[in-house]
């Protein structure tokens, strides 16, 4: 069932979820063809369609809201600021071109599908509220790279076996040879998170860039201890990051594979 899928087939198997359809959330999608006069995005339809799509977006997330199927579209709310003190609706899919699926858990930021005609469309990002005058950037260059990068990190940064270490320069120079040793993953389109990957996704290095200054995180997650040892001797080799592994964050894999690495 997983090779019919056209978009999202990896991020299903990465995630543990079947490709079950939801005939619920089918004839929501068909709702909103008819409504709106246009069909979802293939690759947002297809995700969609999914049983399982709405919840492992909020699985995969720091418990983030995920709109359902039926809420996509959805004409929102916003407080205007002036004497009428009211709340207004507008509606972001035909002014702005874009369909909102997912609100951060405490509403700091938001995310919409970008409308431009494409099957797999740019996910954008807004850190304002849902306003007429909000400024949204590109995240992702497509729905699906959003999907599998969510499922990818998730796991990376909260995984049994993961490791952080300080990042003192975000300078794309410092890890150049990753690309020589491990395969590339999608990178956010504004530069704040890069991937490497061993070939089966078993070994990951995310490397995150701190909201201010020039700092990041780097986090490695392996999916045995002994695939982890082998991914810091070669991050290390590679590029000279994680040659100082957090004593906090991870402290019990390190404890395991601590000496192994000091060896």
């Amino acid at each position: 069932m997983l090779s019919q899928l056209q978009y999202h087939a990896r991020s299903l198997a990465l995630a543990g979820r079947t490709a079950e359809i939801s005939p619920d959330a089918v004839a929501a999608i068909d709702r909103f063809a008819a409504a709106r006069g246009f069909p979802l995005p293939a690759s947002v339809r297809e995700w969609y369609s999914l049983t399982a799509g709405q919840e492992t977006l909020r699985a995969f997330s720091n418990e983030d809201r995920v709109y359902a199927a039926h809420e996509l579209g959805r004409m929102e709310e916003y407080w205007p600021g002036d004497e009428s003190d009211q709340e207004r609706e507008w509606d972001l899919v035909a002014e702005r071109q874009l369909l909102p699926f997912m609100i951060e858990n405490q509403g700091v930021c938001f995310w919409a599908v970008m409308l431009d005609g494409s099957d797999d469309p740019p996910v954008m990002i807004s850190f304002d509220d849902l306003e007429p005058t909000d400024e949204w950037t590109m995240l992702t260059a497509s729905f699906s790279d959003l999907v599998y990068t969510r499922i990818w990190d998730h796991q990376a940064m909260c995984g049994e076996r993961t490791l952080r270490a300080p990042v003192t320069s975000f300078d794309p120079a410092a890890w150049a040879g990753l690309g020589t040793r491990l395969e590339e993953r999608p990178t956010d389109s504004n530069g704040q998170r890069h991937r490497f990957a061993g070939s089966a996704d078993d070994q990951r290095v995310l490397l995150e860039k701190d909201a201010w200054g020039q700092t990041g995180q780097c986090y490695l997650w392996a999916a045995s201890d002994d695939l982890l040892v082998d991914l810091v001797t070669t991050v290390r080799a590679a590029s000279g990051l994680a040659t100082q592994l957090s004593t906090y964050w991870g402290a019990e894999a390190l404890d395991r594979i601590g000496h192994r690495l000091e060896a």
